[in-house]
């Protein structure tokens, strides 16, 4: 409810390990849309990592946060889910891969208890290597824009302006 009381601002949570090729997807849409589209001082994007319990006191002074993410769930690597916060702790098809989304779980459960509720979204890419490499797979790489138009979608719907940049011949 604390959130509620405050300014309308957003933060757009990218999460994952960069070291693990497609884990580090949440991470690279973030960068993607930051590059792509244009948003106000109300929109802040946020390289998480793999800080889990860690992003508490980031999550706090927000009144609407999209987590970015890769997710094991059943589909093509590439496929996009958009989990809505409600819906995190029992969406069935939503399996952890790593550490990191049990951390993510926590925090969730500890920001509700603490009595925040922004209003949240998830957007979950199924990721189709982790193994160690810094480069995502073509199936990822081509889910990248995806994800970041998915981003400025739901920011719109949560009522912020966000633009495709213009792109100069």
């Amino acid at each position: 409810m604390m959130a509620n009381r405050k300014r309308k601002k957003a933060l757009v949570l990218g999460i994952g390990n960069i070291l693990l090729r497609d884990e580090g997807l949440g991470v690279r849409a973030i960068e993607y849309f930051e590059g792509h589209f244009s948003f106000g001082p109300d929109v802040v994007c946020l390289d998480g990592g793999t800080s889990g319990l860690g992003l508490l006191s980031y999550i706090e002074d927000y009144s609407h946060i999209i987590i970015v993410d890769a997710v094991a769930a059943n589909g093509a690597p590439g496929k996009i889910f958009r989990i809505p916060g409600e819906e995190v702790q029992k969406w069935p098809a939503l399996k952890p891969s790593t550490a990191h989304q049990i951390g993510l779980r926590d925090l969730l459960a500890i920001a509700k208890f603490q009595g925040l509720s922004p209003e949240l979204m998830i957007i979950g890419v199924i990721p189709k290597d982790i193994s160690v490499g810094l480069k995502l797979t073509p199936e990822i790489k081509k889910a990248v824009p995806l994800a970041a138009k998915a981003i400025g979608e739901e920011l719109q719907k949560f009522g912020f302006k966000i633009e495709a940049k213009k792109k100069h011949a």
